[in-house]
């Protein structure tokens, strides 16, 4: 079978605490709902994936979303405004997803990125054969409960028979819309979609790997743990690294452009193109990571085409061929060296416009600046030079 997977990711994460919701929390230099997102659409059961996103964010989190999941394409990935409530946002989604009333639609929490493969397609073929509304997966509660009264333990409630609710919830589409729509008609508020049908007519699935849903910051540790261990078990995952290193002397008469923004200065950088040593640095990086040669072989100093290039659209053209390459950059860190100007009031346009180039979110692009300390050319102020290092990741050939 496949379905629809719907996400409700609207809430603002007040329980979580910070300023941004919770489900753009970065865990292992990727926002949370991220790693969600790519769960879902590695599904081969998953055809589309809606995402019903904070008021006002829908655009920026499906841009986010397709710069961050090398899986996502335009065709099955898209974002609409979700609501006050959950409910609201499920109600949304599904009204932008255009799926068929027999279609099976999937809600999944926005803040749960740790769903397993097989969890995801035994829920959904539990509720293909269920006989009832659809299927729910989670699992039996195993912790003693207790009531309180005044601040002290009162009594131990009977756990037998109860049970965890999680997500995927699946239902199909037209009796989803109707439970929503009756909701909406009886002011009836819910926490998960199961509690929208009658009672006994949804089968409970029980979860075979952990799930857990990050509610508050105590939650981020055992989730990070687990996608650690997972991203270092996989072996469809393919990662590369690379550095690169760029040197130009400094000369009166030519514009001083780094990073691809143009600093107040009274000397640039020459050299055949622009001589930005650090997009050179990071052009450098990326061709070495994904066994591409250099900025020499690609853009040689002999060639007339690239006398005076902006280095910004160079870069992008290095990007499209690690693009092509099947790879996706993850993070990069560059160090320049220079003695003069102050790098501190451009470093923010120049990592926001770095990380555009690179496609990926300005909190995974990194400009640190230091001097040379008066030693050699570099400390005279003679010229500047740059380090970089990237990291680039692709789905193994043959996973």
């Amino acid at each position: 079978m496949t379905c629809c997977a719907i996400v409700p990711a609207a809430g603002g994460g007040r329980r979580f605490g910070g300023d941004r919701p919770k489900q753009f929390v970065p865990i292992l230099g990727r926002p949370l709902l991220a790693w969600t997102v790519e769960r879902l659409l590695a599904a081969s059961e998953v055809d589309r994936v809606v995402v019903a996103a904070p008021a006002g964010h829908a655009e920026e989190t499906r841009a986010m979303l397709l710069r961050e999941v090398p899986t996502s394409c335009d065709a099955d990935l898209s974002a609409v405004e979700g609501g006050r409530r959950r409910q609201d946002s499920v109600r949304a989604a599904l009204a932008a997803a255009e799926v068929a009333p027999s279609d099976w639609v999937a809600v999944h929490d926005g803040a749960r990125p740790c769903l397993a493969a097989a969890d995801l397609a035994e829920v959904l073929r539990s509720a293909t054969w269920s006989g009832g509304a659809g299927a729910v997966l989670g699992r039996p509660v195993s912790d003693t409960l207790k009531t309180v009264e005044g601040g002290r333990l009162h009594e131990t409630v009977d756990r037998s028979g109860l049970f965890r609710a999680e997500t995927p919830q699946v239902f199909r589409a037209v009796d989803l819309r109707e439970a929503l729509d009756r909701a909406e008609r009886e002011n009836l508020q819910v926490s998960d979609e199961s509690s929208l049908f009658e009672p006994d007519s949804v089968l409970a699935v029980t979860a075979s790997h952990p799930n857990p849903k990050l509610t508050d910051p105590s939650d981020l540790p055992a989730i990070e743990a687990l996608l650690r261990s997972e991203r270092e078990a996989s072996p469809a995952l393919e990662t590369a690294v690379g550095h690169g290193y760029d040197i130009h002397r400094l000369k009166a008469g030519r514009p001083l452009i780094l990073g691809g923004q143009r600093i107040p200065h009274e000397t640039g950088l020459d050299g055949h193109s622009d001589a930005d040593v650090v997009l050179h640095a990071i052009g450098d990086a990326l061709l070495g990571a994904a066994g591409l040669g250099d900025l020499g072989i690609h853009f040689p100093p002999s060639d007339e085409t690239w006398r005076g290039a902006d280095s910004s659209e160079l870069l992008g053209r290095i990007v499209a061929m690690v693009l092509e390459r099947g790879f996706a950059v993850r993070n990069c860190d560059v160090t320049l060296i220079a003695e003069r100007p102050s790098m501190a009031p451009y470093r923010s346009a120049i990592e926001e416009h770095v990380a555009g180039l690179l496609r990926i979110g300005p909190e995974r692009m990194n400009l640190k600046a230091t001097t040379h300390e008066g030693l050699g050319p570099l400390g005279r102020g003679e010229g500047m030079a740059a380090h970089a290092t990237v990291l680039i990741e692709r789905t193994r050939a043959g996973a």
